[in-house]
């Protein structure tokens, strides 16, 4: 018997090549790595936001911080806008520096004068003296205006209306005690009143007068005795002084001069300590005084008695008046050659 042998069955194997089985582990590698990262971006977004929450909540609403520091050259700009030189102001206090007092003066004459000249009555009452002080004011005004002065240049300084008191003593002689017993007080009684007026007369001194102005030449002189002439018994004053415009003129030559005699005075005792001027750290003007000549005059007893008085022209010349001004000045100085500042 013949056996007929097929061809022989062997079973498979499931065989993978290795290349395959790397690039499923790389795969799968990539996938669980992206699934992490996606998962962790919620947490770390969140994370962030709160962080931000919390910086908020903890700066008070509405504060603003400005404050900031930019260092250009010696400046150091603050965050108010103020500039700080440090290394300027250190240098500063190292310098030497040199005081120097320096005192300008000018012998001036008085451009402007004023006279005050007055009308006194006295009456047994008040309405009567004030009606008879005011006839002799108008007579003296027009006198003034006689020559040729102005309304402007005329205004009353003082007016007034007082009684007049007489002390009476005790009929008796009375004991010097304090309080004073009955019937032994000094009595005093009203026997009139006394009005006053008194006018001032403003005027240019005649030398110190422009040839443009309509003022006329009068002096204090001329001014009193026509006052006088006319019914004044009351000369005051004359005063003597310098115009504003003439003050403000002498202020900046005494000025001038004041500070260039002290840099002179500076330079000379720099130059003596072998060192120059290089800069001014202060300076300062002491106020100026313009002096104020006042002729006080006595009144007279009575109008008709001071228009007897007067014979010749009355002389009344004001004379020179000293002006000063000193200056305190703060110099640096430093070693010859340096840059004056």
């Amino acid at each position: 018997m013949s056996t007929t042998k097929g061809p022989s069955i062997r079973p498979r194997r499931n065989i993978k090549h290795p290349c395959y089985s790397l690039a499923s582990v790389l795969v799968l590698t990539m996938l669980m790595a992206s699934s992490l990262a996606v998962g962790q971006m919620p947490f770390a977004l969140a994370q962030t936001i709160e962080e931000e929450d919390n910086q908020e909540a903890q700066e008070p609403a509405g504060s603003v911080n400005t404050t900031q520091t930019v260092t250009a050259g010696n400046e150091t700009i603050e965050g108010n806008g103020n500039f700080v030189r440090e290394d300027a102001d250190e240098s500063l206090e190292n310098l030497s520096t040199l005081s120097v007092t320096s005192t300008s003066t000018i012998e001036v004459r008085p451009d402007r004068l004023s006279v005050s000249v007055g009308v006194e009555t006295n009456e047994t009452t008040a309405q009567e003296a004030v009606s008879q002080n005011a006839n002799l004011t108008v007579q003296v005004l027009t006198a003034l205006r006689g020559l040729g002065i102005t309304e402007d240049r005329i205004e009353t300084s003082s007016y007034s209306v007082s009684p007049i008191y007489e002390f009476i003593p005790p009929a008796e002689q009375c004991i010097q005690i304090y309080p004073p017993p009955p019937g032994c007080e000094t009595r005093q009684d009203i026997i009139g009143y006394r009005a006053t007026n008194t006018v001032t007369v403003t005027l240019d001194v005649p030398f110190f007068r422009e040839a443009t102005e309509a003022v006329p030449d009068v002096n204090a002189g001329q001014v009193i005795d026509a006052a006088v002439g006319a019914g004044a018994n009351r000369v005051d004053s004359v005063t003597f002084f310098i115009s504003p415009d003439r003050q403000e003129e002498i202020r900046g030559t005494l000025i001038g001069e004041a500070i260039t005699n002290a840099r002179q005075r500076a330079n000379i005792a720099a130059e003596a300590l072998q060192m120059t001027i290089t800069g001014v750290s202060s300076a300062e003007i002491n106020p100026i005084d313009f002096p104020i000549y006042t002729v006080s005059l006595r009144e007279a007893t009575s109008a008709g008695e001071a228009a007897d008085a007067v014979s010749a022209p009355t002389q009344i010349l004001p004379g020179q008046q000293e002006v000063l001004t000193t200056v305190n000045v703060v110099f640096y100085i430093g070693p010859v050659g340096s840059t004056d500042g």
